[in-house]
């Protein structure tokens, strides 16, 4: 019981009892402390393996995983998902080859989705150095990274632009 609680405080993964245990207060004093199921000697092996992979279903269908145990280095923007640890882009599952830069301008308006940068301040935060005025160097590369990325670059999903303004990363599910 003592450890189905220290579980409970980090952890959602699926606690199972298995237990000579039967008596009624004992199945409920054991859910009550953090099981997810409780099965009683002497049991079924085929009952208890389906018992497994109902509350692993269960446990993966509701995001098991709590935020604070994601991967700050990974970002997933719908079918896009950016891994700065492998520096890996992929989109719906298909491996996308970048070129450093474009990966780098993909990976900043990623890591600030919903947010408006103008050419300047995309220059100046990828580049790192004052902006030189050579906007189409910013274009050409959001160019060749919607060509990359999206399903129909002109109609894009994920890198939108906002006219007289620059370019955003779109924040939910797209």
């Amino acid at each position: 019981l003592s450890v189905a609680r220290k579980i409970r405080k980090t952890s959602a993964v699926p606690i199972i009892f298995i237990t000579a245990k039967f008596q009624d207060t004992d199945k409920i004093i054991g859910l009550n402390c953090g099981a997810d199921d409780y099965v009683t000697k002497p049991f079924n092996p085929l009952e208890l393996m389906a018992r497994v992979k109902s509350n692993l279903r269960r446990y993966m269908m509701l995001g098991g995983v709590r935020k604070e145990e994601e991967d700050p280095n990974v970002i997933e923007i719908g079918g896009l998902k950016i891994d700065d640890n492998q520096k890996e882009v992929t989109v719906d599952g298909e491996a996308v080859k970048l070129t450093p830069l474009e990966y780098n301008i993909l990976l900043f308006l990623a890591k600030n989705k919903g947010q408006v940068f103008s050419i300047a301040q995309i220059y100046e935060n990828v580049w790192n150095e004052p902006f030189d005025g050579a906007e189409k160097k910013v274009v050409v590369h959001i160019s060749h990274i919607r060509e990359k990325i999206e399903i129909n670059p002109k109609d894009p999903r994920y890198l939108k632009i906002v006219w007289g303004l620059g370019y955003k990363m779109e924040k939910g599910e797209v």
